[in-house]
């Protein structure tokens, strides 16, 4: 993507005109626009660890089944279903979501959403290991990332270009 597609996308969105279906931007005033877009990238960056911390603590509950070499009414613990990561890949997950979040509202506030296909094509060409090794846990991270970061950037673009 070019430097003047960028901001051409940017001024289009500013710009005080009804979006594609014809709902007019639910904001007029360019100033509050721009606080919306920072707002946006304020609260997908803030929050996109919370909200991925409780989808996958939700989603990989340990399995309550019992094997035969397990004692009765013995449930596993969380440690047995969540797979152990060092500090240092936590803390390299974490800027890759950061990264994530900010590519994701950018496509979004400007309309290209398509090229959000570039995040998991290039997390699956670098984590291949991780992913190979535990895929639900990796690109169930990545899903729920992309999902909150495009809800947050989707609610922003039609609070100021409409819908």
């Amino acid at each position: 993507m070019s430097p003047h597609l960028f901001f051409d996308s940017l001024q289009s969105l500013l710009a005080t005109s009804d979006g594609p279906v014809g709902l007019p931007p639910l904001v007029e005033s360019v100033p509050v626009k721009i606080a919306i877009i920072a707002l946006a990238y304020f609260i997908t960056l803030l929050f996109s660890g919370t909200v991925i911390g409780w989808a996958m603590k939700a989603f990989l509950r340990p399995e309550r089944q019992i094997s035969s070499q397990t004692p009765a009414n013995t449930p596993k613990t969380d440690s047995e279903s969540m797979p152990i990561i060092s500090r240092n890949d936590r803390n390299i997950g974490r800027l890759i979501g950061k990264c994530e979040n900010i590519i994701t509202v950018t496509f979004v506030l400007i309309g290209q959403e398509t090229g959000l296909a570039l995040i998991f094509a290039a997390k699956s060409l670098v984590r291949r290991d991780d992913i190979k090794e535990n895929p639900g846990f990796f690109l169930g991270g990545t899903l729920v990332n992309l999902v909150w970061a495009m809800s947050i950037g989707f609610i922003a673009r039609v609070l100021i270009a409409g819908l």
